[in-house]
């Protein structure tokens, strides 16, 4: 069970199906800043960086910073996480990289892609068997 602010955020970035270095990506740090985060080397995270993991992962700043002793929510993640894992158990991990990149898109950028996924649907070799 996650208890430290290290283990937390990596618990946490490996339930997300990310690698440290798409975490680092999301925050602006190098990949080797989040390693020193997990390994609990680092103990003066910017507050910014802090928020958007919490934001990322849906918890509390608190619980990420193991301020928050709640042993609920050390055992059950987020709503989002249990979502995110289903999709994933599902549909594959594909399919959560590609809700995590169509998040990220504004209106337009969505309407692209769904535009062409519509595209490739029209590919044969593309396509499932039925």
């Amino acid at each position: 069970m996650p208890v430290s602010m290290g283990e937390r955020i990596k618990y946490l970035r490996e339930s997300h199906g990310m690698t440290q270095e798409e975490l680092g990506e999301k925050i602006g740090v190098q990949k080797s800043a989040i390693r020193k985060y997990e390994k609990g080397s680092v103990e003066n995270i910017k507050r910014s960086s802090i928020k958007i993991m919490a934001d990322l992962f849906g918890v509390p700043p608190s619980y990420l910073m193991a301020w928050d002793e709640d042993e609920e929510k050390i055992k059950h993640p987020s709503e989002e996480v249990r979502l995110i894992e289903k999709i994933e158990r599902q549909y594959g991990k594909n399919t959560v990289e590609l809700l995590a990149a169509f998040v990220q898109l504004n209106e337009d950028g969505q309407k692209k892609a769904v535009s062409q996924l519509q595209d490739l649907l029209d590919v044969p070799k593309y396509r499932k068997e039925e």
